[in-house]
């Protein structure tokens, strides 16, 4: 009976990365839609960074960092959006709390490095695999 859930949740893990590439192929959307989604499924594991203001939380999402480390150990996801639109994202390693590296990346590589590390972390965790799979609503 276990092994009939795995593939279920491995398809529908499949359709929750594509709901991720299709989002992140626009700035716009990613940092509109997609931040605030990973925002309400990992909770405090994602930073948001807004605008100043004074209501800060009507203001556009202009920078987000997904800590998606394991008792100290993981990847660390970084993407800001520049002045002129671009985007610069970074992917850093971490081992027992510490950085061992960090390494700028294109969009579409990080939006791949995501993809695997929400894998991994929702095949850890069932909490997390009912959280992302509520990106697709």
């Amino acid at each position: 009976m276990g092994e009939e859930i795995e593939p279920q949740r491995e398809e529908g893990f499949e359709l929750v990365a594509a709901q991720v590439r299709a989002n992140a192929a626009d700035t716009g959307t990613f940092f509109r839609v997609l931040a605030s989604k990973l925002a309400d499924a990992l909770g405090d594991r994602v930073k948001l960074e807004r605008s100043g203001g004074l209501f800060k939380r009507d203001r556009p999402v202009n920078g987000i960092e997904l800590d998606l480390t394991d008792a100290g150990a993981g990847t660390v996801l970084s993407a800001r959006r520049e002045n002129g639109g671009a985007v610069a994202c970074t992917v850093a390693r971490r081992v027992r709390g510490i950085v061992l590296s960090t390494k700028q990346v294109s969009m579409r590589e990080w939006v791949e490095e995501l993809v695997s590390a929400l894998g991994d972390e929702a095949r850890r965790s069932e909490q997390t695999w009912k959280a992302l799979h509520g990106l697709l609503s």
